[in-house]
């Protein structure tokens, strides 16, 4: 439209005037001459069709206030004029034809007119209003020929309808009149054409069903939640309009009287208020993220109602007439209650379930979400367990397409998890702010995670192209974050405790390599070296009892060289270091003063960390096995497998190993859970000894595996 806003706002407020004259003013001057008009339940019937009518022009008019070139708005303006023109032709048929008789010309014509006159406002709410819903354009150029069609229905049904000739037709008994504008030439073909125009008319009212039962599966975002509103409206009409058609069933009908039938008819037509009412909250956006909950919630009264419905109706007047029940029997109806109050609970949790599936899908509910997130964070304790799942838990509660959760470290931020998985966590770039500012990330929301007012992590959500993060969404997240904030505090503790352990089991190892090292370097060699310039001597000596008191000195050395070359190998064997796992684990066993077979499955190194572990864990083993067990033989085993290892010490012993007393088995435990491992003893009394444990690869400082040399 060329014109100005302000004068289109003019120009609907004028059509809206036009409809309240026409159908408001009309209305009262009828009741006010016809002598007739009693208050009858008809009469209540047609005031409340005409307020539902209204519905249309006034939230047309809302619309075109905020947006006045919106198509949607002068649509339902349209709808509104029409109505208002139909009123006002029944209006003037009325005033000529009944209560002023002759006072006003062409009231056959205007009656003619008049009959055909609901068939514009129909298409345009049937047909239109839902095909250009909600931005006032087709679908696709492939439905042009539906709005082609339905115009030319329009067109030519009321100009059927309109010059048939034939007896007058419409609201105002006229017998024995002819129509006056009738077309002879018409007779031959006016049945076919009024017949043709009746059933094309549901076929577009169809047609456009179906064209927005496909706009919605390919709509996203704000366009998706329009979409709901008026299919929700749609779908409650058509529950009501098939309750109406229940009602009128003979034998219903017969049941409940004819009073409350007229009341389902009443409101089933009423319903259709529903559908500018839905228009108007979806095209103002007024209210507009809220429509999950109310479909959600409006499916399980829904369905609770058919539910009932169907139960007494199948009891009290199926039973009662097939047992020839001629009125509604008290025990019937008793037996029905009992039967709904039994099964009202479980009926109501299935449907709330199916509710919840056909309303939010794959997507679970933001009650579900935080439920799910407190089941899955209990005995949780580390990040690289806690923040995949926090991730996958927003995304599946908002419907994002990817979710990530950030984590303080120093003075950056790394990611830590994503949803859907990717690759290893990255950098980002930004620096952690003094007042704990929340760095500028990518996604559509970033989510601190608090706990005391400080800044423990992010969450970055990233929803569709189109789609928004409603206000529901907002608040889940921000529940979640709430929620989170204690355990990643817990967590972060957890971590740090773990890191400590480590850096001092580091140290440990570290300080044990240095001492061994020094003792093969240093004592070890000097020691040696004494030991062979005492066998020299000896050799030289002429004085036997001075060569036998060398060659004695001389074993003596060689004796606290072994010695020395034993404690340097408990303290940090040089075996391990060079050749791995397997070939240390065998020089424990030859040692051992226990038989021990080594089961070594490895065909890869393993990172440094866990060969350390793992070699302590088994010499701890075996000197228990060798003082407390009275084990004839001992078996340890190691295998690589699902990015994990499996070490096993088992002893034929007395069993009874306690991991509660002593030091020993508790670290043990402590020096696996460094690498993230795990230790289960299992020693019935007289049955000998099981001690397995499991480490994770990836936990590992250095989780690159290098072959066995």
């Amino acid at each position: 439209m060329r014109l100005s806003d302000r004068t289109l706002r003019r120009l609907a407020w004028a059509v809206v005037a036009w409809f309240v004259a026409a159908m408001g003013i009309g209305s009262l001057v009828l009741w006010g001459h016809n002598t007739d008009a009693d208050g009858t339940a008809d009469d209540v019937g047609s005031v409340l069709f005409g307020l539902m009518v209204t519905l249309f022009p006034v939230v047309g008019l809302l619309i075109i206030r905020q947006q006045p070139r919106n198509r949607i708005g002068w649509l339902l303006l349209a709808i509104g004029f029409a109505w208002g023109m139909s009123a006002a032709l029944e209006l003037y048929v009325e005033w000529a034809l009944v209560l002023h008789p002759g006072s006003l010309p062409g009231g056959y014509v205007v009656q003619t007119v008049a009959s055909s006159s609901w068939l514009p406002p129909i298409m345009l709410m049937g047909v239109y209003l839902i095909l250009l819903f909600p931005d006032g354009r087709l679908p696709s150029p492939r439905w042009r020929p539906l709005a082609v069609l339905a115009a030319a229905v329009i067109v030519v049904g009321t100009l059927s309808f309109t010059f048939a000739p034939g007896p007058v037709e419409g609201e105002v008994p006229v017998p024995g009149v002819e129509n006056p504008i009738g077309v002879g030439l018409l007779d031959p073909v006016s049945e076919i054409l009024t017949g043709v125009s009746l059933v094309l008319i549901p076929v577009c009212i169809l047609g456009a069903a179906w064209a927005l039962v496909r706009r919605f599966r390919r709509s996203r975002g704000v366009e998706r939640l329009q979409l709901k509103w008026l299919a929700s409206a749609g779908a409650l009409i058509a529950v009501l309009l098939s309750l109406s058609f229940l009602a009128s069933i003979p034998p219903v009908a017969d049941e409940i009287g004819e009073s409350a039938m007229r009341v389902v008819d009443t409101v089933s037509i009423l319903s259709f208020g529903l559908i500018p009412i839905a228009i108007g909250i979806a095209v103002t956006r007024h209210g507009l993220y809220g429509i999950d909950v109310i479909i959600s919630r409006a499916l399980v009264v829904g369905m609770l109602g058919v539910f009932i419905t169907g139960v007494y109706v199948g009891i009290v007047v199926g039973v009662g007439r097939a047992i020839g029940e001629r009125q509604p029997s008290v025990a019937l109806s008793v037996v029905a209650t009992a039967i709904v109050a039994v099964a009202f609970q479980p009926v109501r949790e299935r449907v709330h379930s199916v509710a919840n599936r056909l309303v939010y899908g794959t997507r679970t509910t933001p009650y579900e979400v935080l439920s799910d997130f407190a089941s899955r964070m209990a005995g949780t304790y580390t990040a690289s367990e806690l923040l995949p799942q926090l991730a996958r838990v927003v995304g599946e509660g908002v419907g994002a397409v990817r979710v990530e959760v950030w984590w303080r470290s120093g003075v950056r931020w790394q990611r830590q998890a994503c949803w859907p998985a990717t690759d290893e966590p990255e950098s980002a770039d930004a620096a952690v702010g003094a007042a704990g500012d929340v760095p500028p990330l990518p996604g559509d929301r970033v989510v601190p995670v608090r706990h005391q007012d400080d800044l423990l992590g992010l969450i970055t959500v990233t929803k569709a192209a189109g789609e928004p993060v409603t206000p529901s969404d907002d608040r889940m997240l921000a529940a979640v974050a709430s929620q989170a904030g204690l355990v990643l505090r817990n967590v972060r503790l957890i971590d740090d405790l773990r890191s400590s352990r480590e850096r001092l089991v580091t140290t440990q190892d570290d300080e044990r390599r240095r001492l061994e090292r020094n003792l093969h370097d240093g004592a070890q060699q000097s020691l040696v070296s004494v030991a062979l310039l005492t066998r020299m001597a000896a050799a030289r000596a002429s004085d036997e009892h001075l060569r036998a008191s060398l060659t004695e000195a001389a074993a003596q050395l060689q004796l606290a060289i072994e010695e020395l070359r034993e404690l340097a190998r408990g303290i940090h064997p040089a075996i391990l270091t060079e050749r791995g796992l397997g070939p240390a684990l065998t020089s424990l066993a030859e040692r051992s003063a226990v038989p021990v077979e080594v089961q070594n499955d490895l065909s890869q190194r393993l990172p440094e960390a866990v060969e350390r572990t793992l070699y302590f864990v088994v010499a701890e083993a075996l000197t228990n096995v060798a003082k407390y067990a009275d084990a004839s033989s001992a078996t340890v085993s190691v295998t690589c497998e699902g990015g994990r290892v499996l070490l096993e010490v088992v002893d034929d012993g007395a069993g009874g190993a306690d991991a509660t007393r002593g030091s020993g088995l508790r670290g043990l435990a402590d020096r696996l859970a460094v690498v993230d491992g795990s230790l289960h003893v299992d020693s019935p009394p007289g049955e000998g000894t099981r001690l397995s444990c499991t480490v994770p690869l990836t936990s590992a400082p250095s989780a690159s595996l290098e072959p066995v040399s």
